[in-house]
């Protein structure tokens, strides 16, 4: 089932939103989140089996002052969601213990309305993203300073403004790539 359509099951009354949203965090149980300042408010989950990635991702986070819980896994990524609701997740998708797909649909399941950024080796992802209902796809390497401004605007937005984005019909998962990087080839609609 699609994101959206997750979501517009549970903004019109045919099951009742999940306890614990995005807005209400609790802590993790154990010290899977580093806090660099007390004023960090934003939680980001970030699930990647490569421990290289996990810190420098989450070193480039934590500079900018968002508290990371990290996974290694898709079981453990989808056991952290459930124990405590980021305010946004970055997802790889090639993990053991759980394909990253799958953990994304468990996450959605929970909470449509946590913004998730798949991040991803395995090329040509975009058709699944767009079916799934992705919020954004990145193919690695990283563009950091691109992650950050997408992290950025999905965090900005209201609970009112991503409800009203996720249910439009016109929505499609936002493809990361520098400008100045080749186009690749849109999904068929």
């Amino acid at each position: 089932m699609k994101a959206n359509d997750l979501l517009m099951e549970q903004t019109h009354g045919s099951r009742p939103p999940r306890e614990g949203t995005a807005r209400e965090w609790r802590s993790a149980p154990d010290d899977t989140s580093r806090r660099l300042t007390a004023t960090a408010t934003k939680r980001i989950l970030l699930a990647d089996d490569d421990p290289g990635v996990r810190e420098m991702v989450g070193r480039v986070l934590e500079s900018e002052h968002y508290v990371v819980t990290f996974a290694r896994n898709g079981r453990e990524a989808a056991q952290r969601f459930s124990a405590s609701a980021p305010d946004l997740v970055l997802l790889d998708l090639n993990m053991p213990d759980g394909d990253g797909w799958k953990t994304f649909g468990q996450m959605c399941h929970e909470d449509p309305l946590v913004p998730v950024i798949v991040i991803t080796a395995r090329p040509h992802q975009l058709t699944n993203a767009v079916e799934l209902g992705v919020d954004a796809l990145m193919e690695k390497p990283l563009n950091l300073p691109l992650l950050l401004e997408t992290i950025r605007n999905l965090m900005a937005e209201t609970e009112a403004e991503r409800t009203q984005r996720l249910t439009n019909p016109e929505f499609k998962t936002v493809l990361l790539r520098p400008a100045d990087s080749p186009r690749q080839p849109q999904p068929a609609t």
